[in-house]
């Protein structure tokens, strides 16, 4: 299918012929053989056909590696930011370790730095691979254990009747999760999609009738166990998540951010929280994303210059490495390398400034 001979394939998009036969590979691949998983795991980005999103190294036709782009528009208080997102990798066994995959996760960076994105995310516990590749740990995300008696003893409202979504719901759900402080941008219909995933459950809180909150517990192979999307009242989420709890056991719930009062009113109750990074993520674009995340606004100055990245404070210019970069732009810390550089008004206005948060819901990541 256009490989060269006698040298080792390059990653590019399929062709149309190339797709059903792709979806199935993949399927055997990271699904065990279950026909259509996928597709119907990831419904906005699979069930029809779009070969632009995938990068594929193939020889003879038959696929050999394969990575997945999608590109997605964070919502925050502090502005939009552009970010792409890259999955569904995966190499077959008898073609591992000569570097296929990696072309694949190349290309699809390539790809998205081309459309002016300037950061890529992807979710992977083989940091040590991926580091090869430019990707480093970013952004923070919490869990926090919960039962139904800790959703109980943190006030789930119990005014409300909590049952599965049904057809009429889902536009005051998509407009509970419109309000949300940190979102990515949904087309209308696509959490009605979303939510029919398999091994998905929707509980959807109504007071006269009208929902007022709403909680989703797992999602295909992913998310089992994890309440990985919320939104609405507190304590109507709180009988969402108690309802949950009621049917599955105790479970874990994605904190997510700009919902202090859920948080609080939980870990009040006893929900023990457990904190990692949120993403591996690799800057594509490093001066368009210091902009979009705001972090200049503290007086420090990045440069991109032949050697690297540097940053101008006003003690001192400093280079900085992409993991640097990173944590000045989502925290957790300033790098003590990079505190060196500031003198204190620059200290005191990157602490107030805070990190942009970033953050997907369970449904936007692939």
């Amino acid at each position: 299918m256009g490989e060269a001979t006698g040298a080792e394939p390059q990653a590019r998009a399929p062709v149309a012929s190339e797709w059903p036969g792709l979806l199935d590979w993949l399927d055997d691949g990271l699904r065990r053989g279950r026909r259509g998983r996928l597709a119907a795991e990831y419904p906005t980005l699979l069930s029809t056909p779009s070969p632009e999103r995938h990068r594929v190294v193939a020889a003879a036709g038959v696929p050999l590696a394969h990575a997945m782009l999608h590109e997605a528009r964070l919502g925050t208080p502090r502005g939009g930011l552009r970010v792409g997102l890259i999955g569904a990798v995966y190499t077959d066994p008898r073609a591992r370790g000569r570097g296929l995959a990696s072309r694949c996760v190349e290309s699809c960076a390539v790809e998205l730095a081309r459309r002016g994105v300037p950061l890529a995310l992807l979710w992977s516990d083989r940091h040590d691979f991926y580091r090869r590749l430019g990707f480093e740990r970013a952004g923070v995300e919490t869990q926090l254990a919960i039962d139904a008696a800790c959703c109980e003893r943190a006030g789930a409202d119990r005014r409300v009747e909590v049952g599965p979504a049904s057809p009429g719901d889902f536009a005051a759900l998509e407009r509970l999760h419109a309000e949300k402080p940190v979102r990515a941008e949904r087309a209308a219909g696509d959490l009605a999609r979303l939510a029919a995933t398999p091994e998905c459950r929707l509980r959807v809180a109504r007071r006269h009738g009208g929902a007022v909150g709403y909680a989703a517990l797992g999602r295909g192979d992913d998310f089992q166990g994890v309440i990985h999307e919320w939104a609405g009242e507190p304590g109507a989420v709180l009988a969402c998540l108690r309802a949950l709890c009621a049917e599955a056991g105790a479970l874990e719930l994605l904190e997510g951010p700009g919902a202090p009062e859920l948080a609080r009113r939980l870990r009040a109750a006893g929900a023990a929280p457990r904190t990692g990074c949120f993403a591996l993520a690799r800057p594509l674009d490093a001066r368009s994303l210091w902009r979009a995340t705001g972090a200049g606004a503290s007086g420090l100055a990045l440069e991109a210059e032949p050697d690297g990245l540097r940053l101008h404070g006003r003690r001192g210019r400093v280079r900085i490495a992409p993991a640097e970069l990173l944590a000045l732009c989502f925290g957790p810390g300033v790098p003590l390398r990079v505190s060196a550089a500031l003198d204190a008004r620059q200290r005191t206005a990157l602490r107030e400034h805070g990190p942009f948060p970033l953050y997907l819901w369970g449904f936007d990541s692939i």
